[in-house]
């Protein structure tokens, strides 16, 4: 009877804090394999919203202007250096950029949480330095756990409560806002897929972009025993001199994702090449 008492009087386990759920989702996700490659095709159609593609200064920037048009863009993808070669099925234009919208891995994600999800794309330093001309990565990279820099140290974290995945798995919700100014720190929710601790959704909130405003949704499952970005939507607003002028949506997917073990990545004719090469592959 002493004994039945004594368990009865113990506390129950304290429930993590809403840094600490996000903090694990982090080393959940920081503690995945990553391919080596990635090629996909991103098919995006506008309600009110078209998506297009322009070099401005050497850097690829997206176009956002009023319309429904159908757009369908190749994408070759290195990980471990962020390299990704876009090519518009339209036109056969190629452009080279580092923008994490185009990298579908947590490579990309991760850079997004710091510096947004619409602004960093210059080359970044790779994850492993290799001085060989067309560096190679290990077969499966797995990353080191980042949450030192992606912690409650860049944002504030409210709890939502439980929510669904884009696939019916359960999860739960958290709203964040940044603790400093900074306009590229931009994530502002995510749900949590509770079976994994892995981000099954991520929502940017982009304000003051040039022209536009809005969100930047992704979603995240398992291809290919990877767990990657699969579709998602930019919902935004365009603005003339501060005044908004027009609201729409563009949703895309990533279609036929694979994952081989070598890629071509020269950039042949690339519409903004010239600036990229030499730059984004690593020296000793």
């Amino acid at each position: 009877m002493i004994f039945a008492a004594a368990i009865a009087a113990a506390p129950a386990p304290k429930a993590p804090s809403v840094q600490q759920f996000y903090v694990r989702a982090i080393d959940a996700m920081s503690g995945l394999p990553q391919p080596q490659y990635v090629q996909y095709r991103m098919v995006g159609t506008g309600s009110g919203l078209d998506n297009g593609l322009q070099v401005q200064n050497g850097n690829l920037w997206m176009t956002m202007g009023g319309g429904s048009a159908h757009t369908s863009w190749s994408v070759r993808h290195r990980t471990f250096d962020y390299r990704s070669l876009v090519t518009d099925d339209a036109n056969g234009k190629e452009y080279v950029t580092a923008r994490s919208f185009f990298d579908p891995t947590w490579f990309g994600t991760e850079r997004a949480l710091r510096k947004g999800m619409l602004f960093a794309q210059d080359p970044a330093p790779p994850r492993t330095v290799n001085p060989t001309p067309e560096p190679t990565a290990p077969p499966e990279i797995k990353t080191i756990a980042m949450t030192s820099v992606m912690s409650p140290t860049l944002y504030h974290i409210a709890d939502r409560g439980p929510a669904q995945c884009s696939n019916g798995d359960p999860g739960h919700a958290l709203h964040l806002w940044p603790r400093d100014r900074s306009q590229m720190h931009q994530l502002s929710d995510v749900v949590i897929d509770m079976r994994s601790m892995r981000f099954c959704m991520m929502r940017y909130s982009i304000s003051d972009f040039i022209g536009f405003q809005g969100v930047v949704e992704q979603h995240f499952a398992d291809v290919g025993g990877y767990w990657m970005q699969t579709d998602g939507f930019i919902d935004g607003t365009l603005r003339l001199f501060g005044i908004s002028v027009h609201h729409g949506v563009w949703r895309y997917r990533l279609e036929d994702m694979r994952f081989p073990k070598s890629l071509d990545m020269s950039a042949r004719g690339a519409e903004n090449a010239a600036r990229w090469e030499g730059q984004s592959k690593p020296r000793a």
